[in-house]
């Protein structure tokens, strides 16, 4: 009878631990799944062709208003212009419509999407001002 009593109660210890462990697991999986989901947000970016198109365009159209740099366009600016950045009052502001002919050759911009330009650069904003990519541009403040 005392054996049988201990190998219950061992049995129970065992089961009572094993479900400790268990949970314990399943809380640091969670914690990480919620991590990587934190980390998985992914943004529209410009490809490679639309990259050299707007460099070409530029270049031919570098006078045009749309991309004279703003006065107000400092380097807190242009350190905000990165994916996951909303645009604040200000910068919406600064923004400008892409040109049309520029636009014309990224092909349309997703559904929920727009492409704009704002200080020397052209940016895809979805309809929250949200940032996914920027076309950087060389601007020759000389000229």
């Amino acid at each position: 009878m005392k054996t049988r009593w201990w190998v219950s109660a061992g049995v129970t210890v065992l089961l009572a631990l094993a479900c400790c462990a268990a949970v314990a697991q399943n809380g640091q999986n969670r914690g990480n799944d919620q991590n990587r989901g934190q980390n998985k947000k992914t943004y529209r970016q410009f490809n490679d062709k639309q990259r050299q198109y707007a460099h070409t365009y530029y270049n031919q159209n570098r006078n045009q208003e749309v991309f004279r740099q703003d006065n107000r366009w400092n380097n807190d600016y242009e350190n905000r212009l990165q994916p996951g950045y909303v645009l604040d009052d200000d910068m919406r502001r600064m923004s400008r419509p892409a040109p049309y002919e520029m636009t014309r050759g990224f092909g349309p911009a997703p559904r929920g999407y727009r492409y704009i330009v704002i200080g020397g650069h052209v940016v895809l904003i979805d309809n929250g001002y949200r940032v996914h990519d920027t076309i950087h541009f060389e601007l020759n403040l000389g000229h």
